[in-house]
């Protein structure tokens, strides 16, 4: 039963065959019970107007039924019978006469009802009897119910096998509707079946109100998920050059350092024993700042509201502007620090800072008093092992993983010296712990 009504379909097709019926067997009981209403309430106006006839036209020339043979009434009563599809019809006097032989049961308040003078209409046992007073006593016709009473049943039968083969019809009918109105879900599942795996290009518009917003969420999720596979196919680029790169820098050193042990293997020579040690240092340096790039890619930041412009007061760095952002105030140190020696290296100092307000972020700015990064360079300053000449070219990779780990970015650019900016969160947002930092750029 549940995979029946897994489909579409079938639940379509349920409710409206549930809706003829609804609608079918009650108008049938109804139209069933209205006419037999209708048949009993026509007989007993049928049978007042001749039961009144007969009393104006044939018993009005005598004054009572005790002067009226009985006989011949009760022949005029047997011949209306007779035209109304049978019946037994009775007067009431000193005793009670029938035009057959068989006695009938009246109702118990019948003669009450005519000795008080007047007219009876009513239904006892499954007989209509009706009755006309006249002097004392009265006159009147039994018609049982029986044609009446099995109208309805008649109809019912007639709406069971005539009835049921137009509601069969109506429902076929709207099954190839409803087939017909159900046919742009085909086509847009089929259509789902027949494209490439690889292809993520949004779907075209079904052209159908009610699909529309079913096409436009699935083009949502397609744009997702291939910028999802975009930004997973960067970083696999980024994590092969970061390896690449990463084997090279560490070569170079060890190369060196290989050379000056073999000298020192054959003489004690100060010179070779100093550049092993340098290199060593450099080997040292370079995988410490691996270490804490891995380590800042993975951890989990603590932002608490910030002051930038007391942050940078606070490390001799002139500022312009203010505001509070949500930040980590261990991580931006240690941003401000790997820009410090950044500049100190390959700038000059002072670093002089800017904090700009953008939408629901803010900018911090860091520009140092040296010529600026090279053009060449400066597209490429923040991937790991990037520099000019000197150092481990991890120092703005650090910078940019800060910049990350707060859920914004980092640019570089030269203004007078070389600027680099981060975004982040204002303070006053009322952001869930993980929303600003849960997307990483």
């Amino acid at each position: 039963m549940a995979t029946v009504f897994a489909s579409l379909r079938a639940r379509l097709f349920t409710l409206f065959l549930l809706a003829l019926l609804l609608l079918a067997l009650p108008l049938a009981l109804l139209s069933a019970r209205e006419a037999e209403r209708a048949a009993a309430e026509d007989l007993r106006r049928a049978l007042y107007a001749r039961l009144f006839l007969l009393r104006e036209e044939g018993l009005l020339e005598t004054p009572s039924p005790r002067e009226q043979p009985v006989e011949a009434l009760l022949l005029e009563l047997f011949r209306l019978g007779q035209t109304l599809g049978g019946g037994v019809g009775f007067v009431v006097g000193e005793g009670i006469a029938f035009t057959q032989l068989e006695a009938w049961e009246l109702p118990p308040d019948l003669p009450r009802v005519l000795a008080e003078g007047r007219a009876y209409q009513g239904v006892h046992r499954g007989v209509l009897f009706v009755a006309l007073p006249w002097e004392g006593g009265g006159f009147g016709l039994a018609v049982p119910l029986e044609g009446a009473a099995g109208l309805g049943r008649r109809l019912l039968l007639l709406y069971a096998t005539w009835g049921g083969g137009v509601l069969l019809l109506v429902f076929l009918l709207a099954a190839l509707g409803l087939s017909w109105a159900l046919r742009p879900l085909s086509h847009l599942t089929l259509f789902l079946k027949e494209r490439a795996p690889a292809d993520l290009s949004p779907l075209p518009d079904p052209k159908v109100a009610e699909l529309k917003p079913v096409v436009a969420a699935l083009n949502g999720l397609l744009a997702r998920v291939a910028g999802l596979l975009a930004e997973l196919s960067q970083k696999e680029e980024a994590a092969r050059r970061f390896a690449r790169h990463a084997s090279h820098e560490l070569r170079t050193p060890l190369t060196a350092l290989k050379g000056y042990l073999e000298v020192l293997q054959r003489r004690s020579e100060p010179r070779a024993l100093a550049g092993a040690l340098r290199e060593a240092e450099r080997m040292e340096a370079i995988l410490a700042g691996l270490l804490r790039l891995s380590r800042l890619e993975a951890t989990t930041i603590r932002p608490v509201p910030l002051d930038l412009r007391a942050f940078l007061e606070e490390r001799a760095i002139e500022v312009k502007g203010e505001g509070v952002a949500l930040a980590d105030p261990e991580l931006l140190a240690l941003a401000v620090e790997n820009l410090r020696e950044n500049a100190q290296r390959h700038g000059a100092l002072p670093l002089r800072g800017e904090v700009q307000l953008e939408g629901e972020r803010l900018w911090l700015w860091l520009v140092d008093a040296g010529p600026g990064f090279p053009p060449e360079l400066l597209p490429r300053v923040f991937e790991p092992f990037v520099h000019g000449g000197r150092g481990t070219g991890l120092g703005l990779a650090l910078v940019a993983a800060v910049a990350r780990a707060h859920g914004g970015q980092a640019v570089a650019e030269n203004r007078g010296g070389a600027a680099v900016g981060f975004s982040l969160p204002l303070a006053s947002l009322k952001l869930s712990p993980r929303a600003p930092f849960g997307q990483r750029g």
